[in-house]
C-alpha cells in the first residue's frame, strides 16, 4: 500500500502533465474575437500563443519533476519510497521459510484491501482548497470578465484599466470564503467537495474551448433559443460525466485525485494567464493598446445648432425602404413633420454591416475595383486619409458625429470631429459592474441550458459600468458624457432639455446623428418610449420617426428649419446573415435642400423614384456646406429620373459549425428600381474580408 498509492499520485502527475500539453496547444488554435462583445470564443492570439506554447513545453518538462515531488511531500509521500522490495531466494528444502514467506504475501494482501485512512491537517487541506478555489474562480469570473473586456474595447466606452481591480478584489474574496468553508469538512466530505470545485473549473473551460459553437455575440440581436437544443443536450452531458467522473475519482483514489486536482489547477492558472495576458497587449482596431487612453464619441454639441448654416443627417439603423413602406401603412401620419423633404424610394446602400456601412458614409469612401481585400488597414486608411470629414472643415462648416460604430476611426479622427476626446471614465457603483460582469462571464463559461438567463448586449455592459449621468438635465455637462445608443433617452433630451442655437465663428457646423432606428431589440414604442410590453419592428420605427419630428419641430420653433439641410437615412436596410442574398436591401433616404438650394420647407413630403443612394451623399452634404465638389456621386435634388448603374457591396456570411464567419464582400449591380430584387445582378467582383490585422 505505502509504495502503491505514491505511485499511483506520480502517475496522475504525469498524465496530468501530458494533458496541459495538449491544452497549452488546444488553446493556441483559438479564434479572435472582432466587432460587440463576442463571448463565444477565447480570444488568445493564434501566432504569439503558439510560441509561448512551445516555450512553456519546455518550461513545464524540467520543472515537473519538482512540482510533484512538493505535491507528494506535502501529501506524506515521498518519492524515494516508489520501489519494489527486496527480493530473497527461497530453498525450496527450507519448509519454515516457504511458511514466513506465505505469511507475508496475506499479509500484505490485507493491507491492500484495506481502506486508506486519510488524516490531512487543516491547514493542509486549506492549502489544496485554495488552489483549487483560486484556480476555478479565476477560469469561470475573473478571466472571461477581463478578457471580454480587453478583447471587446473597440466596442466598449471603457477598458480594463477601469474594471480588473473590484474584478480580482471579488475574486479572491469568493475564493477565500470558498476554500475556508472547504477545508472544514474533512475526509471523503472534503474530498467531495473538492472534486465538485475541480470539476466546475475544468467543465467551463471545456465549454469556452468547444462547447460554445455558435454562441451569438452581444450585439442585442433575439437569440432563438430553441435552435440550439442539440448542443444544449451535448454541453449538459459533459457537465454531468465530468462532475460525475471527478465525484468517482476522489472517493476511489483519494491520493492520485489530489495530484491530479492540483495540477489541473496549475494547467488552467498557466494556459488561461498566457491567453489574457496576450490579449491585454493586443491592439485595438486603431492601433492603440487596450489599456491606453483613447477618444471617445462624446455628446459635446449634440443638442446645439448653429446660428448660420446646418447640415444634420440622422442614421436610423437598419431602416429599410421597405419597413418605411409599412410603418406608413399603418402610421399614415409618419412623415407630416418632414416638410420640405423627399422620400427617395429607389435607393441603393454602400456596405453592410453596420461597422463597415458608418466607415463609408463618415469618409466617404468606399471599396475600390483595385483594392486587394477589404481588412481593418483598409478602413483606418479611409478614416486617417483625406476624407469627406476633412471636405467638410475645409468649407467652413465644423463637424460632429455621434455614433458607436466608428471605433476604427477613433484616433484617425480625433481633432478633426470636435466630439472625439479622451474622457475621465466615471465607474457606476460596485455593486452594478460586478454583477454585469459576472452576468457576461456565467453567460460565455457555463452550459447552455442556463445562457438564457444570462443573456446581455454590448450596451447593457456600457450602461451598467459606466456612471452616465442624466442628459436631459441641463445641468450635466454633456461634453464628457459618453454618446451611447439610447434612443429614448436622446428623446427625452429632446423633450426637457431642448435644442438651443449658439453663435458659430464659422459657416455652420455639420452633424451626423447614429440612433438605433428598427435595429433590434425592440424596445421602444410608436410614440419613442420605453415600451412596457413587446413591440414590433414598426412600432420602433414609427417611434425613431417621431424622435426625428421632434428634433425637426424644435429647429421650426427656433427658425432654423428653413436654411437647413437634412438628410434622413439608415446605414443600411434590412440585412441577414448568409452567403448570398436572395432579396433587396434598400436603405431610406430623404432629404431636405435648404432654401438657399432651393428647397420649400412649406410643401409636405412628396416621393421620387429618381435612381440614387449612399453614392450620392458626400456630394449631397457638400453642396449643403458649399464646399468642393465630390469626384463621385451628385446632389439627390439634382439626380436625373434616367437609368443610371449602381453598386453595393453585399458581406457574405458562411455557418462554419454553428457559427458564422464573415468571408467576403461580395459586389452587386442594380439597374432599375432597388426594391425589385430582378433589378440586382452579380458582377462578379469580390474582396475577401482579411480581419486579423
Amino acid at each position: 500500500m505505502r509504495t502503491r498509492m505514491p505511485r499511483r499520485a506520480l502517475v496522475a502527475c504525469d498524465v496530468a502533465f501530458a494533458c496541459a500539453l495538449a491544452c497549452v496547444w488546444a488553446n493556441a488554435l483559438a479564434t479572435p474575437a472582432l466587432a460587440y462583445v463576442d463571448p463565444s470564443v477565447m480570444t488568445y492570439t493564434i501566432q504569439a500563443l503558439a510560441g509561448v506554447a512551445v516555450a512553456l513545453s519546455a518550461v513545464l518538462g524540467v520543472a515537473w519533476r519538482r512540482l510533484r515531488r512538493v505535491l507528494l511531500r506535502l501529501l506524506g509521500a515521498h518519492e524515494a519510497r516508489v520501489r519494489e522490495g527486496e527480493v530473497h531466494r527461497v530453498d525450496p528444502s527450507d519448509a519454515a521459510a516457504h511458511e514466513r514467506a506465505r505469511e507475508q504475501a496475506h499479509h500484505a494482501s490485507l493491507v491492500v484491501d484495506a481502506p486508506a485512512q486519510e488524516r490531512l491537517p487543516w491547514h493542509v487541506r486549506l492549502v489544496l482548497a485554495l488552489v483549487v478555489c483560486l484556480v476555478a474562480v479565476f477560469t469561470i469570473f475573473v478571466e472571461p470578465a477581463l478578457e471580454m473586456v480587453a478583447a471587446s474595447t473597440d466596442s466598449l466606452f471603457f477598458t480594463i484599466v477601469t474594471i480588473w481591480k473590484p474584478v480580482v478584489v471579488v475574486g479572491l474574496a469568493v475564493a477565500v470564503a470558498l476554500a475556508l468553508v472547504i477545508s472544514l469538512a474533512r475526509g471523503k466530505a472534503f474530498n467531495v467537495l473538492l472534486a465538485l470545485v475541480s470539476a466546475l473549473a475544468l467543465a467551463a473551460f471545456l465549454q469556452v474551448l468547444l462547447l460554445n459553437v455558435g454562441l451569438p455575440a452581444a450585439d442585442g440581436s433575439p437569440v432563438p433559443w430553441d435552435s440550439f437544443q442539440g448542443i444544449t443536450v451535448i454541453s449538459a452531458l459533459v457537465w454531468v460525466v465530468v462532475i460525475a467522473g471527478a465525484v468517482a475519482f476522489a472517493l476511489r483514489r483519494p491520493l492520485p485525485f489530489k495530484g491530479v486536482a492540483v495540477l489541473l489547477a496549475v494547467l488552467l492558472a498557466v494556459s488561461q494567464g498566457i491567453g489574457l495576458g496576450l490579449t491585454t497587449r493586443r491592439p485595438t482596431a486603431d492601433g492603440t493598446p487596450v489599456s491606453a487612453e483613447k477618444p471617445q464619441v462624446t455628446m459635446e454639441g449634440l443638442m446645439d445648432v448653429s446660428d448660420r448654416g446646418n447640415v444634420i443627417v440622422f442614421v436610423l439603423d437598419t431602416f429599410d425602404v421597405s419597413f418605411l413602406d409599412q410603418t406608413l401603412a399603418q402610421y399614415p401620419d409618419a412623415l407630416d413633420e418632414m416638410t420640405g423633404f423627399t422620400n427617395y424610394h429607389n435607393t441603393v446602400g454602400n456596405m453592410i454591416p453596420t461597422r463597415y456601412a458608418l466607415a463609408t458614409l463618415t469618409t466617404g469612401r468606399t471599396l475600390r475595383q483595385d483594392d486587394p481585400a477589404f481588412s481593418n488597414t483598409l478602413v483606418r486608411g479611409w478614416y486617417g486619409g483625406d476624407n469627406l470629414v476633412d471636405a467638410v472643415n475645409r468649407s467652413g462648416y465644423s463637424t460632429s458625429i455621434y455614433s458607436g460604430d466608428i471605433y476604427n476611426g477613433l484616433s484617425q479622427l480625433n481633432g478633426r470631429v470636435t466630439n472625439l476626446h479622451p474622457i475621465p471614465p466615471q465607474p457606476n457603483s460596485f455593486l452594478s459592474t460586478i454583477s454585469i460582469l459576472a452576468r457576461a462571464a456565467f453567460y460565455r463559461d457555463l452550459p447552455w441550458a442556463l445562457k438564457p438567463g444570462m443573456w446581455f448586449n454590448t450596451d447593457d455592459l456600457n450602461n451598467a459600468v459606466l456612471r452616465t449621468n442624466d442628459p436631459s438635465d441641463p445641468s450635466v455637462d454633456l461634453d464628457n458624457e459618453p454618446y451611447v445608443y439610447d434612443d429614448v433617452s436622446y428623446h427625452h433630451m429632446l423633450q426637457r432639455r431642448g435644442l438651443s442655437v449658439e453663435p458659430d465663428s464659422g459657416k455652420g457646423s455639420y452633424r451626423l446623428i447614429h440612433l438605433l432606428g428598427s435595429h433590434p431589440p425592440f424596445t421602444m414604442d410608436e410614440h419613442g418610449e420605453y415600451a412596457q410590453g413587446e413591440v414590433t419592428q414598426v412600432q420602433q420605427s414609427r417611434g425613431s420617426l417621431e424622435i426625428v419630428s421632434e428634433y425637426l419641430r424644435q429647429l421650426k420653433r427656433l427658425g432654423k428649419y428653413d436654411d437647413a439641410t437634412i438628410i434622413i437615412t439608415a446605414d443600411h436596410g434590412h440585412w441577414y446573415l448568409t452567403d448570398e442574398i436572395s432579396e433587396p436591401s434598400s436603405p431610406i433616404f430623404l432629404v431636405k435642400p435648404s432654401v438657399e438650394l432651393g428647397g420649400d420647407s412649406s410643401q409636405p413630403c412628396r416621393t421620387s423614384n429618381v435612381p440614387t443612394g449612399h453614392m450620392d451623399l458626400p456630394a449631397t452634404i457638400l453642396a449643403a456646406t458649399g464646399g468642393e465638389p465630390w469626384p463621385t456621386g451628385m446632389p439627390a435634388w439634382e439626380v436625373p429620373d434616367v437609368p443610371r448603374p449602381r453598386y453595393y457591396g453585399a458581406t457574405a456570411a458562411v455557418n462554419e459549425n454553428g457559427t458564422w464567419r464573415r468571408t467576403y464582400i461580395r459586389q452587386w449591380r442594380i439597374d432599375g428600381d432597388s426594391c425589385d430584387f430582378g433589378n440586382w445582378t452579380e458582377t462578379g467582383t469580390i474582396w475577401p474580408i482579411v480581419e486579423s490585422d
